[in-house]
């Protein structure tokens, strides 16, 4: 089957203007907004008729904002340097290399081409962006100079999907020496124990380690051990034989470590495993042998072990929840993974990672301005990275096109806490001054005191439906324990 293409359509007379053709082709404008390079295109007569997403991106610069406008606009509305283009331009659509930096020490690569029609005439003039550090730092860029470079905010030119994805989402000089230390411990059949707060990005780190591994093209099974109830943990485990208990299949059934077997078993939550199924766990851990739920004899298997928790497993051990012996066989070589606020160097990057990932979603990419990046950078983020990661999320849902300060979910939630603790504090009673007798009822003061600064929200908003959005509520409430009735 042939494909046919936009200039198979036009005669050897008609292709002058075949350029003028993808113009006004949707499937064209689709297929820029994918170059990862910004994109601009100048037609004869000096106007921009087309920039795609990563230009946006690199800019600064709405489309609507340039297209159809003469390049000199363009030159001037752009966060990069391009003097030298209009001169290129105006001189014969003369060919421009040329490396320029940006207000964060970042480098670009500016290149000039010309589109020559069926004719031999330039019939468009090309300026295309590389972000030098964003795309293998070339130009004999040194990794130090990779540390030191400051971070771009806004998002990186546009990559495809899969890349997106199979990036790791966790960096830095901290889980560099972690994936070393990982890595250096599969090779030596040693079992892992990542420590850390919930979201710090220890099953990303397990990922990573089983991607970079010899175990890449083997199997990763990652159990959460947490979400799976304690009476099903054993048969979810372990599997189990045909008519082992009632509801069993009749066919049985390969349990989670089996699954893993060749590859790398990842124990998630290990803290949560029950207490009666740790000995079946050691011995799988300890001897490889793994026996089913009915079956009268265990089966050798050989996998490498991965496990996390957030939990202080020390402290379970001395309070008897989880067997001395089996954290002792996970915690060979343990990782401890700091949180977010204790390693603000990657906020940065991280950030500009998860827009780059939400642009990729969005019709028109979302940018983020100084206010907004300066709230992000002094966070303190109990939700680690995963929070990180929702806070630009719910960005890339609420706004249409650039972020302030006050677009963050937390910035709403600071002020309402703030607005509640002073409306406590000027309505409160002074209980150094309640009198108390005999018959008082919590129940009543509490209703009585609820009443209270409702009230106060009504008189200081205004209204009802205000005074619930600030207290937390819906209106029904707001109106079912007001003293007013208005």
């Amino acid at each position: 089957m042939k494909f046919m293409s936009i200039a198979d359509n036009l005669t050897p007379s008609s292709r002058a203007s075949d350029f003028e053709a993808l113009y006004i082709d949707d499937r064209w404008r689709a297929l820029g907004d994918l170059i990862p390079d910004g994109l601009v295109m100048v037609d004869p007569a000096g106007l921009v008729r087309y920039m795609n997403s990563a230009a946006e991106s690199i800019n600064e610069v709405y489309r609507q904002m340039v297209v159809g406008h003469p390049l000199e606009d363009f030159v001037q509305q752009a966060r990069l340097d391009y003097s030298v283009i209009p001169e290129a331009f105006h001189h014969g659509y003369a060919r421009v290399n040329k490396v320029v930096r940006d207000a964060d020490n970042r480098d670009y690569l500016v290149s000039t081409r010309s589109y020559r029609s069926w004719s031999g005439e330039s019939s468009a003039f090309m300026i295309l962006t590389r972000n030098l550090d964003a795309l293998d730092k070339i130009a004999g860029r040194t990794q130090q100079a990779q540390q030191q470079a400051s971070p771009v905010f806004m998002p990186a030119p546009l990559r495809s999907a899969a890349s997106a994805e199979n990036e790791p989402i966790v960096s830095g000089q901290a889980t560099t020496q972690a994936v070393t230390r990982g890595l250096r411990a599969i090779d030596m059949s040693a079992r892992l124990l990542i420590l850390g707060e919930s979201g710090v990005g220890k099953t990303e780190l397990a990922r990573q380690l089983h991607r970079k591994s010899s175990f890449a093209a083997c199997p990763f099974v990652h159990v959460n051990c947490g979400s799976i109830p304690d009476s099903l943990f054993e048969s979810e485990m372990f599997g189990y034989e045909r008519g082992a208990f009632t509801g069993a299949s009749s066919r049985g059934k390969k349990g989670l470590i089996e699954a893993a077997e060749g590859g790398i078993l990842f124990l998630d939550e290990v803290g949560e495993i029950p207490l009666h199924c740790q000995a079946k766990i050691l011995q799988a851990i300890e001897e490889g042998l793994v026996q089913r739920v009915g079956a009268t004899a265990p089966r050798k298997l050989q996998m490498q072990i991965i496990a996390a928790t957030n939990r202080d497993l020390r402290a379970q051990v001395e309070e008897g929840s989880f067997r001395r012996d089996l954290y002792y066989r996970l915690s060979a070589v343990p990782i401890v993974l700091p949180p977010l606020r204790e390693r603000r160097e990657l906020i940065a990057p991280l950030t500009e990672r998860f827009l780059a990932r939400v642009n990729l979603r969005r019709k028109t990419p979302l940018m983020l301005d100084a206010g907004c990046l300066r709230r992000l950078q002094a966070y303190a983020y109990p939700g680690n990275v995963r929070e990180l990661q929702n806070i630009i999320e719910y960005l890339g849902v609420a706004c249409d096109h650039a972020a302030s300060e006050m677009d963050l979910p937390f910035f709403e939630q600071e002020t309402f806490s703030r607005a509640t603790r002073t409306l406590a504090a000027q309505d409160a009673p002074n209980a150094g001054s309640m009198e108390l007798s005999a018959g008082v009822n919590l129940r009543d003061a509490v209703r009585n005191y609820e009443s209270t600064l409702i009230d106060a929200a009504i008189q200081k908003t205004g209204s009802k439906r205000k005074a619930a959005e600030l207290l937390g509520v819906d209106i029904a409430t707001v109106v079912r324990k007001s003293k007013g009735k208005t």
